[in-house]
């Protein structure tokens, strides 16, 4: 994949803010699909493919929109999930049996493709297309300014991790596809949750070992 220009610029942030990984949930049913393509691939990218996949955000109704317009993106999150979202979504669904959720970390890497952009906050409101969602270095210095002027301001706090984006609903977004390679680990809430979902994987081949247990990105 072609690296941006400046992307030189954007590893010397990474590094300096101890930047490890990329974020993406999904629900389990749909990271099976992942597995058997090894990839994660757009929405646009899905239909083209007449692939099936589980689209929570038709089985989820919001007030406001949620997600970019742009359906050949996938939207992902730097060291946390967007935890509003994540937890609307893991409300709404929780008297569904079907749906399970995980969490996948990503490798640093995508931030440095030429078409990888960048917002400071959630990229379907009218904050990010007016603040411009864009893919240079300035843009992604934008996504841990000390200040953002949204419909509420929000400000950095003091002690707020370094790594983490000013407002937890910044958004990086991928164009199109993400090979199954840049994912480093697929994280669970419990040993219940990742048992199933290996059950249901038992006919594919994959490494089991990204396989693990982390609440904290849950809570």
């Amino acid at each position: 994949m072609d690296k941006k220009l400046d992307y030189q610029h954007i590893e010397k942030v990474v590094k300096e803010r101890s930047i490890k990984n990329l974020i993406h949930f999904t629900p389990t049913i749909n990271f099976m699909s992942m597995v058997e393509q090894q990839a994660i691939l757009s929405r646009d990218h899905l239909e083209k493919l007449d692939i099936e996949q589980y689209d929570v955000l038709d089985y989820v109704q919001f007030t406001d929109a949620i997600r970019y317009d742009d359906k050949s993106y996938i939207n992902l999150s730097i060291t946390k999930p967007n935890k509003f979202l994540f937890k609307k979504f893991r409300e709404r669904t929780k008297n569904d049996p079907s749906i399970e959720w995980c969490v996948l970390k990503l490798k640093t890497e995508l931030l440095y493709w030429h078409d990888t952009l960048f917002s400071v906050t959630n990229a379907a409101s009218y904050a990010a297309k007016r603040e411009g969602i864009n893919g240079t270095f300035h843009d992604f210095e934008k996504l841990f300014q000390s200040e953002l002027l949204l419909k509420n301001r929000v400000c950095r706090f003091s002690g707020m991790a370094n790594n983490l984006t000013t407002d937890n609903q910044a958004e990086v977004l991928v164009k199109n596809k993400i090979p199954f390679s840049y994912v480093d680990e697929v994280c669970f809430v419990d040993e219940c949750s990742m048992a199933s979902t290996l059950a249901a994987l038992s006919f594919l081949e994959f490494d089991r070992s990204i396989f693990t247990i982390d609440k904290s990105l849950f809570s």
